[in-house]
């Protein structure tokens, strides 16, 4: 579940809460930039190919944010119960 807030620098910020064993899907353009900082919980971020298992897992936490760069899709799942901050840059935004 996202809660928007006012942008800040260039970048769509929004309050990330989620429960436990939630699940939501993130895809990354070519560009674009997704940061996940959270105050507790725990989530973790897996990337596939199509057809594929997954290629890696991320795991943030709240002293391990994640940037996510790459394009790509992404599936995050929540293995505790969240609150956080998301934020997105889109490619071509002047921050």
């Amino acid at each position: 579940m996202r809660f928007d807030a006012p942008e800040f620098h260039g970048m769509r910020l929004s309050v990330l809460a989620m429960a436990r064993g939630e699940h939501g899907i993130e895809d990354v353009a070519e560009g674009d930039m997704i940061a996940i900082v959270l105050l507790f919980g725990c989530v973790q971020i897996t990337r596939g190919r199509t057809g594929q298992p997954a290629s890696f897992s991320l795991h943030a936490t709240r002293t391990a944010p994640l940037f996510l760069v790459n394009p790509g899709r992404y599936v995050i799942v929540a293995e505790r119960n969240v609150l956080g901050f998301r934020g997105s840059r889109q490619k071509g935004v002047i921050v």
